[in-house]
């Protein structure tokens, strides 16, 4: 069985601390984000979209999976993401308008790299 998951990776994504809600949204906007396979029967690649608000992950561009996550002000990012097939986590780094990191479904039985970029 081959299961993609768009980040959203990252994209894969739980409620958000007031604290993470308070801080200055730097990263509000639309990520385009790609992704690898290193392990596991997923899809080897994946490219999609996540739209952040108040530095929270509220929506994955596929219209299929539910995506929530946070990004606090220093950047350290974390993400699930939950479709019929199963759900995937996502964690890493933004700096400026790139970020990058890690993505595993314990559904799935996957996981792998994920970069993105802030669009506009």
């Amino acid at each position: 069985m081959r299961l993609a998951f768009p980040l959203a990776v990252v994209l894969s994504v739980a409620a958000v601390s007031a604290a993470f809600s308070a801080a200055t949204p730097a990263y509000d906007g639309v990520w385009t984000v790609d992704g690898t396979t290193d392990v596991g029967p997923c899809d080897k690649a994946f490219h999609g979209e996540v739209k952040v608000r108040d530095n929270d992950i509220v929506e994955a561009s596929d219209g299929v999976a539910q995506a929530i996550g946070a990004i606090d002000p220093r950047g350290s990012v974390w993400a699930r993401l939950t479709a019929a097939s199963g759900v995937a986590r996502a964690s890493g780094r933004l700096k400026g308008a790139s970020a990058s990191g890690a993505w595993s479904s314990n559904t799935a039985y996957c996981g792998g790299r994920w970069t993105a970029k802030k669009k506009g």
